[in-house]
């Protein structure tokens, strides 16, 4: 072989290997390029626009389907939303969250403007009171026992025990007080005024306040008796069974409406202060609750709430439809972004490509010279 036959065959395999090599890099290019198909005349050019620009709908429906099918699917979001230690990153994101929030110095009218909210105290108060004059006027039918638990119609049945013993000694202490010295001597007089001659016969042999020193302490010791606490205390109990079998309606009719409404608004806005309760920073309604009670339930939240996201999300994501989602995002994408997001990904592999041609090329023109010599 000499040296003609050589330069033949590096010529050959120079110009396989510039072939192999700018042919594939016009293939990648024709990928992406052109963008928009060009014509001359009426004519359209073959192979524009690119390939990817011509099967654009097509490769963000194909996209699409391969995210949801392979990628981002039921199964395997289930799995990360019930695995332990994703668990421990959202319980853990959720008590920092959880306790930044109740150490908060911001009130909740400063949260309540947050979401646009503005409060005012008197409307409030207002509504409250509405709220219950309406729930009043709802049970206008019922008796006034019937709306209240039992632990209460105890407590008013010992409060009628307590009221009949309190009762009973003002009428003692009176009844040994001075006044109640002179009402009774006033008594007496009124008597024995009343009684005509008689009365007055006997005013002339009785001296009222020596009858007053005799009847006094009568009047004390059968007041004081238990008898009388006895009953006291029915008395008290019957006129409290009474006003419990009433109507609610009965009970506001007989008060009168409007005392009823005027009197709900004036312990509503007396009982309740709106404007302490909304300027009261988060952590003082907080400072009274550990912050190991907080995290116990919240461990439980997290855990019950991720469970049960994870039994939803077959229905979640069919609802969101990625796959719509992914093909609107890829067809709505510039061509240039586009060709940038497959060469970020690509450009070695299409460059080994280039080479491979550069290479392919060189060695079939390699072959193509040692042929061309024996023929």
């Amino acid at each position: 072989m000499n040296s003609g036959d050589i330069w033949l065959i590096l010529s050959m395999a120079l110009i396989g290997a510039l072939i192999g090599g700018i042919t594939n890099y016009l293939a990648i290019k024709m990928l992406f390029k052109p963008h928009r198909a060009i014509y001359i005349g009426k004519w359209r050019v073959p192979f524009t626009p690119g390939l990817i620009p011509k099967r654009r709908s097509d490769l963000a429906r194909s996209l699409g389907k391969t995210v949801v099918d392979h990628l981002l699917t039921p199964k395997g979001m289930q799995a990360k939303l019930i695995d332990e230690n994703f668990q421990m990153k959202v319980n853990t994101w959720a008590k920092q969250e959880l306790f930044r929030f109740l150490r908060s110095e911001r009130t909740p009218r400063q949260l309540l403007s947050d979401l646009n909210i503005t409060v005012e105290t008197d409307e409030l108060h207002t509504k409250t009171a509405a709220l219950l004059i309406t729930q009043l006027e709802k049970q206008a039918e019922k008796e006034l026992g019937s709306l209240l638990p039992e632990e209460l119609k105890e407590k008013t049945e010992a409060a009628a025990d307590r009221a009949g013993l309190h009762i009973q000694h003002m009428l003692v202490t009176y009844v040994d007080s001075y006044d109640g010295r002179r009402k009774i001597q006033e008594l007496v007089q009124s008597f024995l005024q009343g009684r005509g001659f008689l009365g007055s016969m006997l005013s002339s042999f009785m001296d009222p306040n020596s009858a007053v020193d005799k009847i006094q302490p009568v009047i004390i010791e059968s007041v004081g008796a238990e008898g009388t606490h006895r009953w006291l205390h029915q008395l008290l109990t019957n006129e409290l069974n009474k006003l419990m079998s009433k109507k609610v309606g009965e009970v506001t009719e007989t008060i009168g409406q409007e005392t009823v409404e005027d009197a709900i608004q004036q312990v509503v806005r007396k009982s309740i202060p709106f404007d302490e309760l909304l300027d009261t920073p988060i952590k003082v309604y907080m400072q009274d609750i550990h912050d190991d009670v907080f995290e116990s339930k919240l461990t439980l939240l997290v855990g019950r709430v991720l469970q049960r996201l994870s039994e939803q999300v077959p229905v979640i994501m069919e609802q969101l439809e990625l796959a719509k989602m992914v093909e609107k995002e890829v067809s709505g994408f510039p061509l240039e972004r586009v060709e940038e997001l497959v060469l970020a990904i690509s450009n070695k592999e299409f460059k080994l490509i280039t080479y491979l041609g550069f290479l392919l090329g060189g060695i079939i023109g390699i072959v193509q010279g040692v042929i061309a010599l024996f023929i």
